[in-house]
């Protein structure tokens, strides 16, 4: 796991890798369910995946899914 301070730059990206994952979804980026994929995307950015489409379309990893409660 990645413990560091996020950079602006990685701030930015989560953004648009949760807009883009809430409309893959079809889900509303003010929901509830878009505060659950948001926790999502945190766990695989600190898993290490920066890949902004990976982030957006990509399947989330069981340890990210499994730590959502």
């Amino acid at each position: 796991m990645i413990n560091r301070k996020l950079s602006d730059e990685d701030i930015e990206l989560l953004k648009r890798a949760l807009s883009g994952r809430c409309m893959h979804l079809g889900i509303s980026p003010d929901g509830v369910a878009a505060q659950f994929a948001a926790g999502q995307l945190m766990e695989m950015f600190q898993l290490g995946v920066i890949d902004e489409w990976q982030l957006a379309r990509g399947p989330i990893p069981i340890a990210a899914a499994s730590n959502q409660h």
